[in-house]
């Protein structure tokens, strides 16, 4: 009986210490999926802000000749 329930124990230490690999790889794959993320994001967040910036100075520049050619009149 002693044999038997020692037996189970390792089988049960054996299945958690295989769960506990399991969940290291894909925390790792996770956090990895993550750090891509967050680098895509920068990029697509540091276009967005460069679009923006531009976008802005065409719309002064627009504004600047508007008001050259009010004042022309």
């Amino acid at each position: 009986m002693n044999n038997e329930l020692l037996h189970h124990l390792e089988q049960r230490i054996n299945a958690a210490v295989e769960e506990i690999s399991t969940l290291r790889q894909r925390i790792s794959e996770l956090e990895m999926q993550n750090y891509e993320l967050t680098e895509e994001k920068e990029e697509i967040s540091s276009k967005l802000n460069q679009q923006s910036e531009q976008h802005s100075n065409w719309e002064n520049s627009l504004n600047q000749m508007l008001n050259k050619l009010n004042q022309l009149d």
